[in-house]
């Protein structure tokens, strides 16, 4: 803060003349010369020690019978008048200044800058970019594993996984790091971790970035732009969607670099069905895509009615049962894979066709997610070909238009959300010991020029302020809990995650949930609601295990969090293979 001097003489002798009674500027003299000698003042702590060396001097005067009592009152009326007044109108300058710095901790320059150890360097950006099934991801990781160091961001902690596995089949050995799950070892020289969990400080040879057309992505795009914007790496490998290319480019030209291009193309045909597919004629390599769970396992029982049980993955569904399923598609125990749209990132199958049961899907279904889809199909060293259809009762049309007709290129915006060293900053500077108080500034206050940049969706991180502000955590552990894989829609998830927090805020221990033994009493779910409750209870146990990475003496039944997540693992598999009947739609009834 800058030192303020005392008031003109002028404004404060009109003060004291207005206190009707005989207060002089002599007889304030200490209270003055405190405000000469604390140069850390502001214009709210001067009002404050005026005040309080007036009422000071009044009660001596009215102890020395200057004044009398009643004049006494009324002028510290008087005075108690002034300071509010006073104070409001220091108190809104001060909003108004803050406001203007919460806006100059969010500019796009020093958002930029705050990356450090990248802009310290001279990255190399190669764009390896191509339909799924092109060969662009098999080219990054042989660069990357060529490099005595590297590391590789991908969007999910399925993938991160596989990423480790496929640095160790080129002989590299590399350490995993997710939100939920740290593994190392000494000798590791690569990282495979998700994209959230990027290192901004520790330079590295080569970086790979999976599937970075997800930089417009509303929900998680953030991590995308920071980590091309952000990743100390010599070169930078963004590994994705042809469309993402004008993204790229902008990025690049923001940070001032240049981006040297590879396209790929798919190593095998993809043909669409102009006829729709029935669902007994379905055969083994067939993955059949719908956009609910409901639909799942009514296709689901279905496909056991006919006599191919299938294999399921959906997103509820925690990615070790996801792929646990996955092998039982690939080595032929389930001659068919039935899946939502959590199918179009991950999860390397080898599928022959894809046939969508719906072509429809809450919040749209455009040609991109379309594309991803479909391109899962004709598995490179599997089929020579892959092929694209619908189900009988579906029109085919929009798939056959998305996938005869490349989607235009991604405009954007790209997704930011300010750092966590901002948001501390943006705290500090408004005095705010809330991160709701922060987070309400930054959706007001965010404004960066031109169309390329938008917040994020901040619905998650306000539903975790609420449970923050609720339990009274401050607001660096507040911030620590954004992000935490919850599903707060759950009512008893949000609940749970507040009774941990409160217990966080008291510097308690945080204890793991106990395994429900009643639901997993008779081994199977008997019906979809018991499948339901134990996923969501494996997703409850996920976030324990993920705040447990960041307070480990807190939340510190971690090994206990992981018991019970695996035997809820086993329940889901085997309700899967063998239980959870639900009532079949009309449609897919067998004959």
């Amino acid at each position: 803060m800058t030192a303020h001097p005392p008031p003109g003489r002028h404004r404060l002798d009109a003060l004291l003349a207005g206190l009707r009674v005989p207060v002089r500027r002599e007889d304030i003299a200490a209270g003055l010369a405190a405000l000469a000698a604390d140069p850390e003042l502001d214009d709210i702590g001067l009002v404050s020690i005026l005040a309080e060396a007036i009422r000071g001097r009044l009660k001596r005067a009215a102890d020395e019978a200057a004044i009398t009592h009643a004049e006494r009152a009324r002028a510290e009326a008087r005075l108690e008048e002034w300071r509010r007044q006073r104070l409001g109108e220091l108190h809104a300058r001060a909003r108004h200044r803050h406001e203007g710095e919460v806006v100059a901790a969010l500019t796009l320059s020093r958002w930029v800058a705050s990356f450090t150890a990248a802009r310290a360097m001279r990255r190399r950006i190669l764009a390896f970019l191509g339909p799924t099934n092109s060969g662009k991801s098999h080219a990054a990781f042989d660069l990357l594993a060529a490099a005595p160091r590297g590391a590789y961001l991908a969007p999910l902690r399925l993938l991160a996984w596989e990423g480790q596995e496929r640095l160790a089949e080129r002989g590299v050995a590399a350490s995993l790091l997710t939100g939920e799950e740290r593994r190392a070892d000494p000798g590791d020289t690569h990282l495979s971790a998700t994209v959230e969990m990027a290192d901004f400080v520790t330079p590295v040879p080569v970086a790979v970035i999976d599937e970075v057309q997800m930089l417009a992505d509303e929900d998680r795009g953030w991590a995308w732009t920071q980590a091309v914007v952000g990743l100390p790496a010599e070169t930078l490998v963004l590994a994705g969607a042809a469309e993402a290319e004008p993204l790229i480019r902008r990025l690049a030209g923001l940070t001032g670099e240049t981006v040297e291009l590879r396209r790929f193309e798919r190593m095998v045909p993809l043909t669409p069905l102009h006829r729709p597919v029935p669902l007994a004629r379905t055969e083994p390599g067939d993955a059949i895509v719908c956009f609910s769970r409901r639909d799942a396992f009514a296709l689901r029982e279905a496909l056991i009615a006919r006599g191919r049980p299938p294999a399921m993955v959906y997103g509820a569904l925690g990615p070790d049962v996801r792929r646990a399923e996955a092998e039982r598609f690939r080595d032929g125990t389930a001659p068919v894979l039935v899946a939502t749209d959590a199918i179009g990132m991950g999860l390397n199958l080898p599928i022959r066709r894809i046939l969508f049961a719906a072509t429809t899907k809450y919040g749209g279904l455009g040609p991109h997610l379309i594309r991803q889809i479909a391109g899962r199909a004709g598995r490179f060293g599997h089929y020579p070909e892959g092929f694209v259809g619908v189900l009988e009762g579906e029109d085919p049309a929009p798939i056959l238009a998305a996938i005869e007709h490349p989607p235009p290129p991604l405009e954007g915006p790209m997704r930011v959300l300010p750092r966590e060293s901002q948001l501390l900053e943006i705290g500090r500077r408004l005095g705010a010991a809330s991160l709701l108080r922060v987070l309400v500034a930054v959706a007001e206050r965010f404004r960066w020029p031109g169309a390329d940049f938008a917040l994020a969706r901040l619905e998650d991180a306000f539903a975790i302020a609420e449970i923050a502000a609720a339990a009274r955590l401050p607001l660096p552990e507040s911030l620590g809990y954004l992000g935490c894989p919850a599903d707060l829609r759950d009512r008893a998830a949000a609940q749970a995650l507040l009774a941990w927090a409160r217990r966080h805020a008291q510097a308690a221990r945080v204890l793991a949930l106990p395994l429900p033994r009643r639901l997993v009493a008779r081994g199977v779910a008997s019906d979809p609601a018991d499948l339901a409750a134990a996923e969501r209870a494996a997703r409850l146990c996920t976030a324990y295990l993920w705040l447990a990475q960041k307070w480990p003496g807190t939340y510190c039944e971690e090994a206990s969090a992981r018991a019970v997540q695996a035997t809820l693992n086993g329940y889901i598999e085997r309700s899967l293979r063998e239980g959870a009947s639900v009532r079949l739609r009309k449609r897919w009834r067998a004959d």
